[in-house]
Protein backbone atom coordinates (compact mmCIF):
# COMPACT_ATOMS: atom_id res chain seq x y z
CA UNK A 1 0.00 0.00 0.00
CA UNK A 2 1.37 3.38 -0.99
CA UNK A 3 1.80 5.91 1.80
CA UNK A 4 2.14 9.69 1.92
CA UNK A 5 5.84 9.16 2.55
CA UNK A 6 6.15 7.22 -0.72
CA UNK A 7 4.57 10.06 -2.68
CA UNK A 8 6.79 12.64 -0.95
CA UNK A 9 9.89 10.57 -1.72
CA UNK A 10 8.86 10.21 -5.38
CA UNK A 11 8.20 13.96 -5.61
CA UNK A 12 11.66 14.67 -4.23
CA UNK A 13 13.10 12.31 -6.84
CA UNK A 14 11.36 14.19 -9.64
CA UNK A 15 12.59 17.47 -8.16
CA UNK A 16 16.17 16.26 -8.63
CA UNK A 17 15.43 16.11 -12.37
CA UNK A 18 14.26 19.71 -12.18
CA UNK A 19 17.54 20.65 -10.50
CA UNK A 20 19.42 18.79 -13.25
CA UNK A 21 17.48 20.70 -15.92
CA UNK A 22 18.12 24.07 -14.24
CA UNK A 23 21.87 23.41 -13.96
CA UNK A 24 22.00 22.39 -17.62
CA UNK A 25 19.99 25.46 -18.69
CA UNK A 26 22.24 27.85 -16.78
CA UNK A 27 25.68 26.33 -17.37
CA UNK A 28 25.13 24.70 -20.75
CA UNK A 29 25.85 21.23 -22.17
CA UNK A 30 29.58 21.33 -21.44
CA UNK A 31 28.79 21.18 -17.73
CA UNK A 32 26.39 18.23 -18.02
CA UNK A 33 28.83 16.13 -16.02
CA UNK A 34 28.74 18.68 -13.20
CA UNK A 35 24.93 18.57 -13.32
CA UNK A 36 25.12 14.77 -13.09
CA UNK A 37 27.34 15.05 -10.02
CA UNK A 38 24.89 17.39 -8.30
CA UNK A 39 21.99 15.11 -9.23
CA UNK A 40 23.85 12.09 -7.86
CA UNK A 41 24.51 13.70 -4.49
CA UNK A 42 20.85 14.71 -4.17
CA UNK A 43 19.45 11.38 -5.39
CA UNK A 44 21.66 8.91 -3.51
CA UNK A 45 19.97 9.29 -0.09
CA UNK A 46 16.53 9.10 -1.74
CA UNK A 47 17.37 5.74 -3.31
CA UNK A 48 18.68 4.40 0.00
CA UNK A 49 15.46 5.49 1.73
CA UNK A 50 13.56 3.84 -1.13
CA UNK A 51 15.39 0.59 -0.35
CA UNK A 52 14.29 0.83 3.30
CA UNK A 53 10.69 1.14 2.14
CA UNK A 54 10.67 -1.50 -0.58
CA UNK A 55 13.46 -3.92 0.30
CA UNK A 56 14.77 -3.81 -3.29
CA UNK A 57 18.51 -4.32 -2.97
CA UNK A 58 19.28 -2.75 -6.34
CA UNK A 59 18.11 0.58 -4.90
CA UNK A 60 20.66 0.18 -2.09
CA UNK A 61 23.47 -0.73 -4.48
CA UNK A 62 22.64 2.04 -6.92
CA UNK A 63 22.17 4.66 -4.21
CA UNK A 64 25.45 3.72 -2.53
CA UNK A 65 27.32 3.95 -5.82
CA UNK A 66 25.84 7.23 -7.02
CA UNK A 67 27.93 9.53 -4.85
CA UNK A 68 31.41 8.21 -5.81
CA UNK A 69 30.42 7.73 -9.46
CA UNK A 70 28.75 11.15 -9.63
CA UNK A 71 31.77 12.89 -8.11
CA UNK A 72 34.12 11.05 -10.47
CA UNK A 73 32.10 11.98 -13.57
CA UNK A 74 31.78 15.59 -12.42
CA UNK A 75 35.53 15.90 -11.95
CA UNK A 76 36.22 14.26 -15.32
CA UNK A 77 33.97 16.69 -17.11
CA UNK A 78 36.09 19.83 -16.76
CA UNK A 79 38.80 20.65 -19.26
CA UNK A 80 40.31 17.17 -19.23
CA UNK A 81 39.42 16.51 -22.87
CA UNK A 82 39.20 18.53 -26.10
CA UNK A 83 35.75 19.51 -27.29
CA UNK A 84 35.88 18.17 -30.82
CA UNK A 85 36.01 14.38 -30.32
CA UNK A 86 33.02 12.08 -30.31
CA UNK A 87 33.58 10.50 -26.90
CA UNK A 88 33.51 13.91 -25.18
CA UNK A 89 30.15 14.69 -26.78
CA UNK A 90 28.97 11.21 -25.73
CA UNK A 91 30.20 11.66 -22.13
CA UNK A 92 28.21 14.86 -21.65
CA UNK A 93 25.15 13.48 -23.46
CA UNK A 94 25.11 10.34 -21.26
CA UNK A 95 25.54 12.46 -18.13
CA UNK A 96 22.52 14.56 -19.14
CA UNK A 97 20.28 11.64 -20.16
CA UNK A 98 21.11 8.92 -17.61
CA UNK A 99 19.30 10.50 -14.62
CA UNK A 100 15.95 10.21 -16.42
CA UNK A 101 15.69 6.38 -16.69
CA UNK A 102 17.24 5.95 -13.23
CA UNK A 103 14.76 8.32 -11.59
CA UNK A 104 11.75 6.85 -13.41
CA UNK A 105 12.87 3.31 -12.54
CA UNK A 106 13.24 3.82 -8.80
CA UNK A 107 10.16 6.04 -8.39
CA UNK A 108 8.12 3.45 -10.31
CA UNK A 109 9.41 0.72 -7.99
CA UNK A 110 8.38 2.85 -5.04
CA UNK A 111 4.88 3.67 -6.27
CA UNK A 112 3.78 0.97 -8.68
CA UNK A 113 1.96 -2.11 -7.50
CA UNK A 114 0.79 -3.12 -10.97
CA UNK A 115 2.08 -6.28 -12.65
CA UNK A 116 0.38 -5.45 -15.95
CA UNK A 117 3.05 -5.94 -18.67
CA UNK A 118 1.34 -3.35 -20.88
CA UNK A 119 1.87 -0.67 -18.23
CA UNK A 120 5.53 -1.60 -17.96
CA UNK A 121 6.04 -1.46 -21.73
CA UNK A 122 4.34 1.94 -22.04
CA UNK A 123 6.41 3.45 -19.25
CA UNK A 124 9.62 1.92 -20.64
CA UNK A 125 8.87 3.30 -24.11
CA UNK A 126 8.17 6.80 -22.78
CA UNK A 127 11.33 6.78 -20.67
CA UNK A 128 13.43 5.57 -23.61
CA UNK A 129 12.09 8.28 -25.90
CA UNK A 130 12.70 11.04 -23.34
CA UNK A 131 16.24 9.79 -22.67
CA UNK A 132 16.99 9.62 -26.40
CA UNK A 133 15.68 13.16 -26.93
CA UNK A 134 17.85 14.48 -24.08
CA UNK A 135 20.89 12.55 -25.40
CA UNK A 136 20.58 13.83 -28.97
CA UNK A 137 19.59 17.31 -27.83
CA UNK A 138 22.67 17.60 -25.61
CA UNK A 139 24.99 16.59 -28.44
CA UNK A 140 23.35 19.09 -30.82
CA UNK A 141 23.49 21.83 -28.20
CA UNK A 142 27.16 21.11 -27.45
CA UNK A 143 28.09 21.15 -31.13
CA UNK A 144 26.33 24.49 -31.59
CA UNK A 145 28.21 26.01 -28.65
CA UNK A 146 31.55 24.60 -29.80
CA UNK A 147 31.25 26.43 -33.14
CA UNK A 148 31.44 30.19 -32.76
CA UNK A 149 29.11 31.93 -35.26
CA UNK A 150 30.67 33.95 -38.06
CA UNK A 151 30.05 37.65 -38.57
CA UNK A 152 27.34 38.67 -41.01
CA UNK A 153 28.38 42.15 -42.12
CA UNK A 154 24.99 42.83 -43.67
CA UNK A 155 23.51 43.25 -40.18
CA UNK A 156 26.05 45.65 -38.65
CA UNK A 157 23.67 48.57 -39.06
CA UNK A 158 20.91 46.70 -37.19
CA UNK A 159 22.87 46.85 -33.93
CA UNK A 160 25.27 49.79 -34.22
CA UNK A 161 24.50 52.43 -31.61
CA UNK A 162 24.75 53.09 -27.90
CA UNK A 163 23.37 51.03 -25.02
CA UNK A 164 23.12 50.93 -21.26
CA UNK A 165 24.04 47.43 -20.09
CA UNK A 166 22.41 45.93 -17.00
CA UNK A 167 23.96 42.74 -15.65
CA UNK A 168 22.22 40.46 -13.18
CA UNK A 169 24.09 38.65 -10.39
CA UNK A 170 27.04 36.52 -11.48
CA UNK A 171 26.46 32.83 -10.71
CA UNK A 172 28.79 31.49 -9.44
CA UNK A 173 30.23 34.69 -8.04
CA UNK A 174 33.81 33.31 -8.18
CA UNK A 175 35.54 32.06 -11.33
CA UNK A 176 38.78 30.08 -11.38
CA UNK A 177 41.83 32.23 -12.02
CA UNK A 178 40.05 35.45 -13.00
CA UNK A 179 36.97 37.47 -12.20
CA UNK A 180 34.21 38.19 -14.71
CA UNK A 181 32.96 41.18 -12.75
CA UNK A 182 34.08 44.68 -13.71
CA UNK A 183 34.89 43.94 -17.37
CA UNK A 184 31.66 45.03 -19.08
CA UNK A 185 31.08 48.83 -18.93
CA UNK A 186 27.70 50.17 -17.85
CA UNK A 187 27.38 52.22 -21.07
CA UNK A 188 28.81 51.19 -24.42
CA UNK A 189 28.84 52.11 -28.07
CA UNK A 190 28.74 49.44 -30.76
CA UNK A 191 30.84 51.29 -33.31
CA UNK A 192 31.09 50.59 -37.04
CA UNK A 193 34.83 51.39 -36.99
CA UNK A 194 36.89 48.23 -37.26
CA UNK A 195 40.03 47.27 -35.40
CA UNK A 196 43.43 47.07 -37.05
CA UNK A 197 46.77 45.45 -36.38
CA UNK A 198 47.16 41.90 -35.09
CA UNK A 199 44.90 42.01 -32.04
CA UNK A 200 41.80 39.91 -31.36
CA UNK A 201 39.64 42.80 -32.51
CA UNK A 202 41.44 43.19 -35.85
CA UNK A 203 38.91 43.62 -38.73
CA UNK A 204 35.98 43.45 -36.27
CA UNK A 205 33.69 46.36 -35.29
CA UNK A 206 34.80 47.92 -32.02
CA UNK A 207 33.08 48.33 -28.66
CA UNK A 208 33.73 51.70 -27.08
CA UNK A 209 35.06 52.49 -24.56
CA UNK A 210 37.83 49.92 -24.92
CA UNK A 211 39.00 47.48 -22.25
CA UNK A 212 42.21 48.41 -20.47
CA UNK A 213 43.32 44.78 -20.16
CA UNK A 214 42.42 43.51 -23.63
CA UNK A 215 40.32 43.88 -26.74
CA UNK A 216 36.61 44.67 -27.09
CA UNK A 217 34.62 43.95 -30.25
CA UNK A 218 31.19 42.79 -31.41
CA UNK A 219 29.94 40.32 -34.01
CA UNK A 220 26.44 40.46 -35.56
CA UNK A 221 25.42 36.94 -36.60
CA UNK A 222 21.99 37.64 -38.09
CA UNK A 223 19.23 40.25 -37.92
CA UNK A 224 18.24 39.21 -34.38
CA UNK A 225 21.46 38.04 -32.69
CA UNK A 226 24.76 39.66 -31.81
CA UNK A 227 27.77 38.74 -29.67
CA UNK A 228 29.83 41.21 -27.65
CA UNK A 229 33.33 40.10 -26.66
CA UNK A 230 35.94 41.35 -24.20
CA UNK A 231 39.01 39.13 -24.49
CA UNK A 232 42.78 39.14 -24.03
CA UNK A 233 43.72 35.51 -24.63
CA UNK A 234 43.61 34.64 -20.93
CA UNK A 235 40.24 35.80 -19.68
CA UNK A 236 37.27 37.92 -20.60
CA UNK A 237 33.49 37.98 -21.04
CA UNK A 238 31.21 37.12 -23.96
CA UNK A 239 27.64 38.45 -24.23
CA UNK A 240 25.26 36.47 -26.45
CA UNK A 241 22.26 38.73 -27.07
CA UNK A 242 19.08 38.63 -29.11
CA UNK A 243 16.80 41.50 -30.04
CA UNK A 244 13.56 41.87 -28.12
CA UNK A 245 11.78 44.99 -29.27
CA UNK A 246 14.21 47.89 -29.01
CA UNK A 247 16.31 46.09 -26.37
CA UNK A 248 18.95 43.38 -26.48
CA UNK A 249 18.69 40.54 -23.97
CA UNK A 250 20.65 37.42 -23.31
CA UNK A 251 23.44 36.03 -21.17
CA UNK A 252 27.00 36.94 -20.22
CA UNK A 253 29.57 34.17 -19.81
CA UNK A 254 32.96 34.69 -18.23
CA UNK A 255 36.05 33.07 -19.73
CA UNK A 256 39.30 32.00 -18.09
CA UNK A 257 42.36 30.02 -19.14
CA UNK A 258 42.49 28.30 -15.75
CA UNK A 259 41.04 24.84 -16.30
CA UNK A 260 38.94 22.79 -13.90
CA UNK A 261 35.49 21.40 -13.23
CA UNK A 262 34.33 24.69 -11.64
CA UNK A 263 31.98 26.44 -14.11
CA UNK A 264 32.51 29.90 -15.54
CA UNK A 265 30.49 32.76 -14.07
CA UNK A 266 27.27 33.64 -15.88
CA UNK A 267 24.77 36.49 -15.64
CA UNK A 268 21.59 37.60 -17.40
CA UNK A 269 21.97 40.75 -19.52
CA UNK A 270 19.68 43.53 -20.65
CA UNK A 271 20.88 46.33 -22.94
CA UNK A 272 18.61 49.27 -23.71
CA UNK A 273 19.30 52.04 -26.28
CA UNK A 274 20.57 55.39 -24.99
CA UNK A 275 21.93 58.59 -26.45
CA UNK A 276 25.57 58.27 -27.49
CA UNK A 277 26.37 61.42 -25.51
CA UNK A 278 25.95 59.33 -22.36
CA UNK A 279 28.75 56.91 -23.33
CA UNK A 280 32.18 57.72 -21.82
CA UNK A 281 35.01 58.84 -24.08
CA UNK A 282 37.15 55.96 -25.37
CA UNK A 283 40.25 57.05 -23.46
CA UNK A 284 41.74 53.54 -23.52
CA UNK A 285 42.15 53.46 -27.28
CA UNK A 286 43.14 57.13 -27.39
CA UNK A 287 46.00 56.39 -24.99
CA UNK A 288 47.06 53.35 -27.02
CA UNK A 289 47.10 55.41 -30.23
CA UNK A 290 49.17 58.09 -28.50
CA UNK A 291 51.63 55.52 -27.17
CA UNK A 292 52.06 53.93 -30.62
CA UNK A 293 52.67 57.35 -32.16
CA UNK A 294 55.31 58.12 -29.52
CA UNK A 295 57.07 54.80 -30.17
CA UNK A 296 57.15 55.48 -33.91
CA UNK A 297 58.66 58.90 -33.27
CA UNK A 298 61.51 57.58 -31.12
Amino acid sequence: MRTVGDWVLAALGLMTLLVLALVLWWFGPWHATLAFGIWSILSAPLLIIGYRRTGSRWLLYLGSGLIPSGLSIALLGGDAYPWDVWYVFALHAVAAALPFPITIAWTRRLLSRSDDPQDRWVLTAITSVVSAVVFVGTISWARAEAERPAENRAHVSHFAGCYEVELGPWIPSVMLGHAAQGIVPARIRLDTTRGDGYSWEATKPLIRPGWQDGDAYWVPTDSKRVELVWHNGFNGVRLSLHRRGSELRGRAVGHTDVGGFWPESRALVRARPIACSEVPVDSVRANRTRERAQRRGE
